[in-house]
């Protein structure tokens, strides 16, 4: 099964792109905060960037800013790349639902 969910607060205003093909894309990299504490007693976060297509991605655009909260459910990809003859694999996280939390 290939499934991620996560819940998060959104760290820059979303910019709607558009691929050769002509359909919409969006990056958003959400701010997530671990589940417990560090040494010093502080909660840490992990910055996750999600990406999402098509009417999801316009939405997205069109009412999400710095600092709007969500949910994302999706699938998790990768894109491999080449370089000084190294094959690079690199996850990619494509949101298919998302929320708006208040």
């Amino acid at each position: 099964m290939n499934l991620f969910c996560v819940v998060g607060e959104i760290e820059q205003k979303p910019e709607l792109k558009e691929t050769a093909n002509g359909l919409k894309v969006a990056e958003v990299t959400l701010k997530v905060q671990r589940p417990f504490v560090n040494s010093e007693g502080y909660y840490d976060y992990d910055y996750i960037p999600i990406e999402m297509w098509r009417g999801a991605a316009e939405t997205l655009c069109a009412v999400a800013e710095h600092g709007t909260w969500i949910s994302a459910k999706g699938r998790i990809s990768t894109r491999n790349h080449e370089k000084d003859g190294r094959t690079y694999i690199n996850p990619v996280f494509i949101a298919e639902n998302v929320k708006y939390l208040k």
